[in-house]
């Protein structure tokens, strides 16, 4: 399995310490890695059609090999529901297309602890991420970790999908 970090980022304003204050804007989890995730809400194109969340479901499904790294874009688009459909229809989900407590919680099911990584273990690379003492997952990119955010795109690869 090749360790790759996966999501490219970069964070232009987040105020110094805002990933030690857990809030609503980012992606959290606490306790057993197995129940993070449930709670970020909905992922379409509707209800959430562009964030680093919707980036780190995207880098998911480019682990398990259901879509391509360039379309890593922090959009759910079509590209992204479809995908979505055929890994839920694969896992044994509901297939909606829709990223919600279900599909979400059943991937953080594939979450471990390699310290001082909590790492994504695709089915063909694996996600390295950071998990804060405050709970908020952070992603690597250009020499430091940022938070990832629900609520706006601030990832190098949210930036750069214009």
């Amino acid at each position: 399995m090749v360790l790759v970090l996966a999501v490219a980022t970069v964070l232009a304003s987040v105020p110094a310490g805002a990933a030690d204050r857990p809030t609503a804007s980012y992606v959290t989890g606490r306790g057993a890695l197995s129940d993070d995730w449930r709670d970020e809400g909905l992922l379409d194109a509707r209800e959430h059609p562009r964030s680093d969340l919707v980036g780190l479901w995207q880098s998911v499904l480019w682990a398990d090999g259901y879509l391509a790294r360039a379309f890593v874009t922090c959009r759910y688009d079509g590209r992204t529901q479809e995908a979505t459909r055929v890994w839920q229809s694969n896992h044994g989900l509901i297939a909606d297309g829709v990223t919600g407590a279900q599909t979400l919680g059943f991937a953080a099911g594939r979450l471990v602890s390699r310290p001082p990584w909590t790492v994504y273990v695709g089915e063909w690379y694996a996600l390295p991420l950071r998990r804060t003492g405050a709970g908020v997952y952070e992603a690597y990119d250009e020499g430091r970790f940022v938070p990832l955010r629900t609520d706006a795109a601030t990832l190098h690869v949210c930036r750069d999908a214009h």
